[in-house]
């Protein structure tokens, strides 16, 4: 018995240490109709690699996944963002009164 025909591409949606995150993960994805499967974990070997992988088998299915596993309380990764434009206005202030100050010594 195969599994049918894959539409899509399979992904790595997540990546964990938490083997019963990924247990529970697994569920909810396959509970929503999401062909899913893991791999990794732990070997009971030491210094064995914990990292579990969380495959789905139709990239299709990817933004619902993401939704499931945030859901689940999965980490996001957040871009790196500058700081607010105020910390930069505050800095160019601190600047030109430095520059003012050394300009009156010089004098």
């Amino acid at each position: 018995m195969g599994r049918g025909i894959v539409r899509g591409t399979t992904v790595l949606i997540y990546e964990t240490d938490d083997s019963s995150f990924a247990d529970s993960a697994i569920e909810a994805l396959e509970q929503a109709g999401i062909d899913c499967y893991r791999t990794g974990g732990s070997l009971n070997v030491p210094y064995s690699d914990s990292t579990v992988c969380i495959h789905i088998r139709d990239a299709a299915d990817s933004q619902r996944a993401n939704e499931i596993l945030i859901k689940l309380g999965a980490v996001t990764d957040r871009p790196d963002r500058l700081p607010p434009k105020w910390v930069f206005a505050v800095l160019a202030v601190v600047v030109v009164l430095l520059a003012l100050w050394i300009a009156s010594l010089e004098k």
